[in-house]
């Protein structure tokens, strides 16, 4: 199967689902998944990497958060946007094929425009932006 845009977009929600799923459960095996949740073309492996990925890496996602999130304290952002914001900054940082920061802040914000409140993509953009420019 050719990796294609369309595939990766579908990996990256279905790894931002199970992110998020993650924030309610102390326990990985504790997430479950609806029957045919990974059907389609989607790239199943690059999921599983992001998943994998994030999860290793979540205390040192969190300090970058934190680090470009002058108003509040990563405990106390909303979980989508801290979800979508750990998946971001790890294709950015920690990925092994590092996402092109543009590429990864415009489907960070989109996933925040599908799944976050009214204001999500602003504050998702926003830090994204100052964990690019070094700010």
């Amino acid at each position: 199967m050719a990796v294609t845009k369309r595939n990766r977009r579908q990996a990256r929600q279905h790894a931002f689902q199970v992110i998020y799923a993650h924030e309610f459960h102390d326990e990985p095996s504790a997430v479950s998944y609806p029957d045919g949740e990974e059907q389609g073309n989607m790239d199943t492996t690059y999921a599983t990497a992001i998943v994998d990925g994030v999860l290793a890496h979540v205390t040192e996602l969190d300090a970058i958060i934190q680090e470009h999130s002058l108003k509040r304290k990563v405990e106390h952002l909303d979980k989508v946007d801290r979800s979508v914001l750990r998946l971001a900054i790890w294709e950015m940082k920690f990925s092994p094929e590092p996402l092109d920061p543009s590429i990864a802040i415009n489907e960070a914000i989109q996933l925040a425009k599908d799944f976050g409140s009214d204001n999500s993509y602003k504050l998702v953009n926003g830090i994204l932006d100052g964990v690019v420019k070094g700010k």
